[in-house]
């Protein structure tokens, strides 16, 4: 058998205790930070699907009103596919007709799109083009 060496000197237990303690100190920030990271980014990519639906709902709201103005655009949660949601809304005063896009998810999975879901509005006026004569 060979006898120790002189003057090695291995890791007691103390230090690789203390060593586990010290990288359990430091990653407990970084996961915290990675796990926000990762719901930032659910986030964001909800706001903007609901962003890009609430576009096209609006977009097929205004074509339907340059068609035909008397037309009902209204929506009550119509179900958009994927867990979110569309109300439109419609006043009409004179000769326009102001239109309003909700979207969001319902997050309350009650088949209504309320208040605090919403994550995309948009509002545009669309005037009835029949009324006027173009002279």
């Amino acid at each position: 058998m060979d006898a120790p060496r002189r003057g090695y000197r291995g890791l007691t237990l103390i230090e690789l205790l203390l060593a586990a303690a010290l990288l359990a100190v430091c990653a407990v920030p970084i996961i915290e930070a990675t796990t926000h990271a990762i719901g930032l980014a659910f986030e964001t990519e909800n706001r903007t699907k609901a962003t890009l639906l609430a576009q096209q709902e609006m977009e097929a709201a205004i074509g339907i009103a340059a068609e035909d103005f008397g037309a009902d655009l209204t929506k009550d949660s119509a179900d958009l596919g994927d867990g979110f949601r569309v109300n439109v809304t419609q006043t009409v005063v004179n000769l326009t007709k102001t239109v309003t896009v909700r979207v969001g998810r319902d997050m309350s999975a009650n088949a209504q799109l309320d208040d605090g879901e919403v994550l995309a509005a948009f509002t545009t006026r669309v005037a009835d083009m029949t009324a006027y004569d173009g002279t």
